[in-house]
């Protein structure tokens, strides 16, 4: 069974508006499914599967999953061992976490499994602002 990586991403944009930022900052193309309860995007190839929506993941140790509205989840597929299938994953998800800091426009959490903390980043421009939040309420 293939694991996940999952990227979660703070933005206040509606999902169809989120949607369209991600395919114009990774040149892609993601296509809106629905399974009846709700409607997420994906990106599917031969190899690879990115999925794009809302998550209802609660806060666990140090991953506070509530700071982040969306859940970027990808995984590998068709590919004939665990370790190609880590490197296909493991090659696609840096490039869109990479894409994704560059912007400076996300806060970002890099998460293995739902388990494993792998990465976070704040762009300076939204930490000042949210700690001068903090302060001014004390």
């Amino acid at each position: 069974m293939p694991k996940n990586v999952d990227i979660f991403v703070e933005s206040e944009a509606p999902i169809k508006i989120f949607v369209k930022e991600m395919e114009t900052l990774l040149g892609i193309k993601l296509h809106a499914i629905s399974d009846g309860e709700e409607i997420f995007y994906e990106l599917r190839d031969p190899q690879i599967v990115l999925t794009v929506g809302t998550h209802d993941f609660v806060n666990d140790r140090d991953m506070n999953f509530e700071d982040y509205r969306y859940d970027l989840s990808v995984r590998a597929l068709n590919v004939s061992t665990e370790e190609h299938r880590k490197k296909w994953r493991d090659k696609f998800v840096r490039f869109v976490f990479q894409k994704l800091k560059a912007s400076h426009r996300y806060r970002l959490m890099l998460v293995e499994d739902i388990q494993v903390k792998l990465e976070a980043f704040c762009p300076k421009s939204i930490c000042q602002r949210a700690a001068g939040r903090r302060h001014a309420d004390f």
